[in-house]
């Protein structure tokens, strides 16, 4: 079946590229230079950056579960975009339902009126992702549907793809169904309403507000102060929530580190925790507000992009081979589904699959390594919280002038 989809670049955060893609297909453009809106100045109007951490631990599972997020508001996603749409007056309809039928109907008469709509599933549910089994269930994520196959039974999606993904329908909808916390939630475009330059720059103003209030809440969980509450834990021998106490024999830790590195540097953050997508947003808001103070800011932006880096590739330091192969699997791993490369993909993740078996059955850190691993994360966190206050108290003093 011959769609049409947009020819892009894969995307960087989920919502972001999703709605990026959509208002370029629909060729809904930024009114400042009448070229299609980058993703970093959706970012940056939606409200920016955000921290959020959290250790999930369920007796159900063999291992914790860790969390984190960049974006603001790091855990709402409906609520990003439903600012982020509101600002750029665009026309959308979110949209949620009772059971499965209903939600699966109601996409279908979407996409058979030629209407678009960013999903929300459970991303360990799409096989073609390749996720453990225990995962299911609670990675919340976004896809955007652009087209169904009513005769095979398959949806044509843009997942950070630069070609459309196919799906079988029955499968997609059974992604849908395991966030069920969401309702089968759906965001339908509709159309898009005249924004001027003078309004542009008015969101943009406001979603930079955001973000530094945002980030400089004196609240342990939400904003900066999340940092501070990961710098005690990682070195806590005390408490249960503590990674000493958790890992106790390292149980577990080798998926949690991998989530570290993970969500940084690979899964929808740019590389850098979304800070470099960040810094671009803040030098295109310079020229468009006429404010080269930004530029300034951005800066800093870029400098913690590399302490977010380094954050990353503390947890899983390079001296240790295993760590260095498995970093090594994720990058191509993550090469391979953005340039579309499905066999590389594949065979990526049965290689990754076999390391970490070894790995889990032989962790190559004693107890004393590990905990000299958790100070230095420890510090890392301190130093980035301290760079991240510093940054959020400088954008917010620059949008109160």
């Amino acid at each position: 079946m011959k769609i049409d989809f947009p020819e892009d670049s894969p995307g960087i955060h989920p919502p972001t590229a999703a709605l990026a893609k959509i208002l370029k297909f629909k060729k809904v453009n930024n009114p400042y230079h009448h070229e299609p809106y980058s993703e970093a100045l959706l970012l940056g109007i939606g409200g920016g950056l955000d921290v959020g951490y959290i250790l999930f631990q369920f007796p159900h599972l063999p291992n914790p579960i860790l969390s984190l997020g960049f974006r603001n508001p790091w855990n709402h996603t409906r609520a990003f975009l439903e600012t982020l749409t509101d600002r750029l007056n665009l026309a959308v309809q979110f949209q949620d339902f009772d059971n499965e039928k209903l939600a699966q109907s109601a996409l279908q008469k979407t996409l058979k009126n030629d209407g678009l709509a960013i999903v929300w599933v459970d991303k360990a549910s799409l096989p073609y992702h390749g996720l453990p089994e225990v995962l299911k269930g609670y990675i919340n994520h976004q896809v955007a549907v652009y087209a169904r196959d009513g005769r095979l039974w398959r949806l044509y999606l843009d997942d950070l793809s630069r070609q459309p993904i196919e799906i079988r329908e029955k499968t997609f909808t059974g992604a849908r169904a395991n966030l069920s916390q969401n309702n089968f939630l759906m965001m339908v475009y509709e159309g898009a309403r005249d924004l001027n330059v003078q309004e542009l720059r008015g969101v943009i103003t406001q979603g930079i507000r955001d973000c530094a209030t945002r980030l400089t809440r004196p609240l342990k969980t939400i904003g900066i102060s999340t940092l501070e509450t990961w710098a005690e834990k990682l070195t806590d021998h005390h408490d249960r929530m503590g990674w000493p106490q958790v890992f106790q024999n390292q149980q577990g830790l080798l998926p949690v580190l991998r989530m570290v590195y993970e969500s940084i540097k690979l899964n929808g953050t740019g590389g850098f925790a979304l800070r470099k997508t960040y810094a671009d947003f803040l030098h295109e808001a310079a020229g468009i507000l006429s404010n080269p103070a930004f530029n300034a800011v951005a800066g800093q932006y870029l400098q913690l992009a590399n302490h977010w880096s380094i954050l990353a590739d503390n947890a899983l330091p390079s001296s240790v081979p295993d760590f260095d192969r498995i970093k090594n699997l994720l990058n191509k791993k993550y090469e391979a589904y953005r340039d579309f490369d499905l066999k590389t993909y594949k065979k990526t993740i049965h290689d990754l699959k076999a390391l970490e078996s070894k790995i889990m059955g032989e962790f190559p850190l004693n107890d004393r390594e590990t905990v000299q691993l958790f100070e230095r994360m420890s510090n890392q966190v301190k130093l980035i919280s301290e760079l991240e206050m510093s940054a959020a108290f400088r954008l917010r003093d620059i949008t109160r002038r």
